[in-house]
């Protein structure tokens, strides 16, 4: 027992002793830290083993560390924290690490590690401020900013200028005056604080601070800061209009840098403009050579204002023209533009020249006075014009119209309305018809804008409006007008037709099939007045009027005969439904109501109990349809009808076909039923069980399990929750990857993506249905969605690709006239061979308008012309003008000058450019003429004329292909110019002409002409604002 109390004893000891020890170490390290002996702490503290570490040894390694600038200070602080979580230190270490990336500009981590200490110092507050300003954090950095710099640190007036810098960069100027103004006297911040001052009295706009205070800063200023003062002055003077002193600080400034950028140029230049200096306005001004373009409109406007003063008038001309080409400063270029156009017209510049100039400025002005001026010129240019975009643009806006001009505006309304018409843009041909009937000055154009606005309506589906205009068209005794008035029934007809009004339709197709003459149109009715019979249950009117329609024998003679099988049927006129079926059958294979009919007479033939004929049907539907229900239920019939014959194991075979390979159709479980009878009745009732239990993902729970997501989800589909619908979807389709609905849930999901105007999940969704292993009945719906998204997209690859698909299977006759039409343009401009191939399929269709016959012509045009065919592109693109459609005619027109140009009919094709610029819009093909007549006038060698239709295009037009086009030529000329003149040169002798030798004219100048001046207190321009008060009538 003793013993065991001695070795206690003993061991005690022991551990009081090396504790004690632990802290004699501790104390030792701690005073050699103190007295800042990093290195001798760090060697005394190494004695200590991993056990023996405590909180305070291991903070006091890590921080001598810090302070020698070693690498391992953070680790060692991070395996504090790690061995002793929550230790007393936690908040001092968080400081150190902040300074040490502090230090190494490591400001985003010195961030992290500040903003986890408690009760920041000002020193701690200071560097998280600067590190936020290090990295851009503006606001973080003068939120800790403003908490130090009213303090009694050393760190506020630091902290205190650089809150002010950035209320300077954030443009918050009152702020940052009030500290820098704070600023003015201390002795770091003192001599930088005024410039910063007066920069922000310039910004500010006080310019009388600016220039009380600058001022007496004239007298101590350092060398690197007088240009900037200077400038700042010139300036405050200028903005104050004290030009006088302002000419004095720009010289000053000029003093101080020979070259003063074009801002301090045009100000000087103006500045001596408003001291009547106008001599040196102009050396200035015309210095001025690569400012902004809000300078630039400027310099030109005063270089025109002064030249005047000298009665430079052609100069004077240029210079507005300049001006008036910059739309920085609306005020200036409506003046501009206005002297401009004066100008051109009283130095009877080219009539063109003056037209666009009077144009351009009736369209941009809004002063009336001026306005009606050059209205007044412009009118009587256009006396004679049939430019109806033009007249129409000049006539508009002016507020008030004589009788004439009315008379114009109507006429001019009304064509362009036919126009936009006839590009099917039927919204914006509605806006000119109506303007056309406000000036209802001609019965025959009134009558026509009233007319053809109805037809628009009616193509924008609203029928209501359509039909009461209709109703509300006057009668008229013009024999011009007669076929519109029986065109109206026709219209007013379909109106009725399309809001089920049935017994309106029938009163007015009618009274249409009374008075006209039209075969197309009558067809048409024929088959209208018979739909709108059935529809009011009228089935033997109805018959009678489908079978008229087949009499006439020119179109949608399937679509008569199979809905007169169908009404004959419902008047029980059986031998009538046979033989409208037979015919269909037996003559319009192609049509997509074969099928249809090949169908109906199946059922006849099975229902009367003609098994033979029912079969040899059921047969041609099983082998040429698409459709898998049809089929399904064609397999099911025939099964039925050998059911009914006591050939039950054929039967079988029939419905074992259905079940195996038509899982997803609605007769699966009418063929099932079936089997179970058909086993039965052979007494094999065990074999249609195992069927049953080897059919796959077929029993009860899998089935209700189905039906019941299937339906849950469905119902959210109707009651159009698309949100909960689409992720009800796809949860049945993650779950049942080849379920009964499998297809219609693709369908249906892809649907409730658009409704969602989730586009990139529907497209997935009806790429999915078409990727399918098997065939399902929205293959053609997707076909359609896709095609028609890309297309709509402008991306033709992808479009064409699902066109050619869906051509395969279009069952719509409208689907399978967008299919040629689409594809067609698809190709246009990828392969025109292929485009022009569905051109010619675009001439097969029926009731093709005249748009699409032009644009099918003009393909068909230029692939002639790309195969070297130009005998016959020629005349093709002659048919192109025969429809009137004006960019179509204009292309059209262009390629038939050029073929005669490479036929040397030079004159023929310069008559035929004149007419197209004079007939059309079209501003590419304008421009290539102008390039083409380029090429006849180098021919003709009439190198003066090439060069100035070359600068017409390169002026005005704003492609870059054609002008740079344009450019090319134009240097080809100056450089054959060139070498002429040089081999001239070198052949020329001297000859001394007289004065006397020639007579010429010098065009009399109006002396009473005055260019009125702007009156314009702030004009705003890049980065100065100018004041200017230019008096009225203040130079002639």
């Amino acid at each position: 027992m003793r013993r065991y109390y001695y070795l206690f004893f003993f061991a005690c000891f022991t551990s009081t002793l090396i504790f004690s020890q632990d802290q004699q170490i501790i104390e030792q390290a701690r005073l050699l830290f103190e007295n800042k002996k990093y290195s001798a702490a760090q060697s005394v503290l190494s004695q200590l083993t991993n056990a023996s570490r405590t909180p305070e040894s291991m903070y006091l390694d890590a921080r001598c560390s810090k302070e020698l600038y070693m690498s391992d200070a953070i680790a060692l602080y991070n395996d504090l924290n790690e061995t002793f979580p929550n230790n007393l230190y936690e908040n001092t270490v968080y400081g150190d690490i902040a300074d040490i990336y502090y230090r190494n500009k490591n400001y985003i981590k010195s961030i992290q590690y500040l903003e986890n200490v408690k009760h920041l110092s000002d020193e701690n507050t200071f560097k998280l401020a600067y590190s936020n300003f290090n990295i851009d954090s503006l606001e973080k950095a003068q939120y800790f900013f403003s908490k130090i710099m009213n303090t009694k640190s050393k760190f506020s007036k630091p902290a205190k200028y650089y809150y002010a810098y950035i209320s300077y960069e954030k443009k918050l100027y009152n702020s940052a005056l009030q500290n820098f103004l704070e600023l003015e006297t201390d002795k770091n911040f003192g001599k930088i604080a005024p410039y910063y001052i007066c920069q922000i009295y310039f910004y500010k706009e006080d310019y009388q601070n600016l220039i009380s205070y600058a001022q007496p800063l004239l007298q101590n200023l350092i060398p690197e800061r007088k240009e900037e003062i200077f400038r700042l002055l010139a300036e405050a003077y200028y903005r104050t209009e004290d030009y006088k002193n302002a000419i004095t600080f720009f010289r000053k400034t000029q003093n101080e840098d020979k070259n003063l950028d074009p801002n301090m140029s045009f100000m000087l230049g103006h500045s001596f403009y408003n001291t009547g200096q106008y001599e040196y306005a102009i050396l200035n001004l015309e210095n001025v050579a690569s400012a902004s373009d809000s300078i630039l409109q400027f310099v030109y406007y005063y270089l025109g204002a002064s030249y005047i003063k000298f009665e430079y008038y052609t100069y004077a001309l240029n210079a507005f023209k300049k001006s008036a080409s910059y739309d920085n400063n609306l005020a200036i270029q409506e003046d501009a533009l206005f002297n401009y156009a004066k100008l051109s017209y009283q130095l009877n510049l080219p009539f063109d020249n003056t037209f666009n100039v009077f144009k351009t400025y009736l369209t941009s002005s809004e002063n009336a006075e001026k306005k009606a001026y050059i209205n007044s010129l412009m009118i009587k240019m256009f006396e004679s014009t049939n430019m109806y975009s033009n007249v129409y643009a000049l006539l508009i806006d002016l507020d008030t119209l004589s009788i004439e001009q009315k008379k114009s505006l109507q006429r001019a309304s009304f064509y362009l309305g036919l126009e936009q018409y006839n590009k099917q843009d039927f919204k914006k041909a509605t806006l000119y018809f109506r303007e056309s009937i406000k000036h209802s000055f001609n019965e025959q154009f009134t009558y026509l804008s009233n007319f053809w606005l109805y037809d628009c309506l009616y193509n924008l589906s609203d029928f209501s409006q359509a039909i009461e205009g209709y109703n509300n068209l006057p009668n008229t005794s013009s024999k011009y007008l007669s076929d519109f008035k029986i065109l109206k029934k026709y219209n007013l007809a379909y109106s009725y037709f399309k809001i089920k009004d049935y017994q309106s339709s029938v009163k007015w197709f009618r009274s249409y099939l009374k008075a006209s003459k039209d075969s197309m149109r009558i067809n048409d009715s024929y088959l209208r007045l018979a739909d709108s019979y059935f529809m009011l249950k009228k089935y033997s009117t109805a018959l009678k009027y489908y079978q008229k329609s087949t009499s006439i024998n020119l179109f949608d003679i399937d679509y008569a005969l199979y809905q007169s099988s169908v009404t004959a049927s419902l008047v029980n006129n059986d031998l009538k439904q046979l033989n409208c079926l037979n015919n269909l059958v037996s003559n319009h294979k192609n049509s997509t109501y074969y099928l249809l009919a090949v169908k109906d007479l199946a059922n006849y033939y099975k229902v009367n109990s003609n098994f033979e004929f029912a079969n040899k049907y059921y047969k041609i539907l099983i082998d040429s349809s698409k459709n898998r229900d049809w089929i399904a239920d064609a397999y099911l019939s025939v099964g039925n009808i050998l059911l009914q014959l006591d050939s039950i194991d054929q039967a079988v075979f029939q419905f074992l076909i259905v079940v195996n390979n038509y899982a997803d159709t609605k007769y699966f479980k009418q063929a099932l039923s079936s089997l179970q009878f058909s086993y039965s009745q052979l007494d094999k009732i065990d074999d249609y069980i195992a069927l049953i239990e080897s059919l796959p993902e077929y029993n009860i729970t899998v089935s209700e399990q189905d039906s019941i997501l299937y339906n849950s989800a469905y119902i959210k589909y109707i009651e159009k929750d698309y949100v909960s619908a689409k992720q009800s979807f796809e949860k049945y389709l993650n779950r049942f990857e080849k379920g009964i609905f499998h297809d219609k849930v693709l369908y249906y999901t892809a649907v409730s993506s658009i409704n969602l105007e989730d586009t990139l999940s529907a497209i997935s969704y009806y790429e999915r249905i078409l990727l399918g292993n098997f065939f399902n009945n929205y293959k053609e719906e997707a076909l359609i969605f896709l095609s028609r998204y890309y297309f709509s997209k402008n991306d033709y690859q992808k479009s064409n690709v699902f066109y050619l698909e869906l051509q395969k299977i279009v069952s719509s006759s409208l689907i399978k006239r967008e299919v040629i039409i689409k594809l067609m343009q698809g190709y246009e401009n990828i392969d025109l061979i292929q485009s022009s191939l569905y051109a010619e399929k675009v001439f097969e269709l029926e009731k093709v308008d005249v748009f699409l016959l032009s644009k099918a012509t003009l393909i068909l045009a230029r692939s002639e012309f790309n195969l070297g065919n130009y005998a016959k592109c020629k005349s093709t693109f002659s048919k192109v003008k025969s429809y009137k459609i004006n960019d179509h005619s204009c292309e059209a027109m262009y390629y038939v000058a050029y073929l005669n140009y490479l036929e040397d009919s030079l004159k023929l094709s310069e008559e035929q450019i004149f007419d197209l610029v004079k007939k059309y819009s079209n501003k590419y093909f304008i421009a290539k003429s102008l390039i083409l007549l380029a090429d006849i006038y180098i021919d003709l060698n009439k190198t003066f004329q090439a060069k100035a239709t070359l600068e017409s295009v390169i002026d005005n037009y704003k492609g870059l292909d054609l002008v740079n086009e344009a450019k090319r030529k134009m240097e080809f000329i100056i450089a054959k110019e060139k070498e002429d003149a040089i081999q001239q040169k070198k052949e020329q002798t001297f000859i001394e002409i007289m004065d006397d030798d020639f007579d010429y004219e010098i065009q009399e100048i109006d002396e009473n002409y005055v260019v009125e001046g702007l009156n314009q207190n702030n004009i705003v321009n890049d980065s100065i604002n100018i004041n200017i008060n230019i008096l009225e009538n203040e130079f002639e």
